[in-house]
């Protein structure tokens, strides 16, 4: 089971965010998530990264059983901008993957922090584009 967006729940993300101590917004339209582990599993599958059409990785599931889940914050759709304050733009799919997989098993920390966007928020993300030919 994967936790919907807040508006493919019918919510807004400011009603589900104004009630979750573990997400602060930045005056950039950024969310500061904070999960801490008390799960075995963080529980979320990424895609994208600097080699693949999707420059920022993207969160595409998270699981029910994770640590992620249960803390809320994370949403399916979301784009990560940092891992635990380490920037994730440039970096590679398996780089990422890598930085978040030890930042979670890091257990000199009891939590691990995402500074994310949602994906239509952001001006990193390609766009579509569409050609107007106009006849003179």
């Amino acid at each position: 089971m994967q936790r919907l967006s807040a508006e493919q729940n019918g919510s807004t993300t400011d009603q589900i965010h104004e009630h979750n101590p573990n997400v602060v917004p930045d005056n950039r339209g950024n969310l500061h998530v904070t999960v801490k582990k008390t799960k075995p599993i963080l529980g979320i599958a990424i895609e994208g990264g600097a080699n693949t059409k999707h420059p920022l990785p993207r969160i595409i599931n998270i699981h029910e059983n994770g640590a992620a889940y249960e803390a809320g914050g994370l949403e399916v759709g979301q784009l990560i901008l940092e891992v635990d304050g380490n920037k994730v733009e440039g970096l590679h799919h398996e780089e990422v993957a890598r930085l978040i997989a030890e930042c979670f098993a890091n257990r000199e920390k009891s939590e691990i922090t995402f500074l994310v966007v949602e994906a239509k928020k952001s001006n990193l993300e390609p766009k579509p584009t569409a050609l107007i030919f106009l006849e003179a």
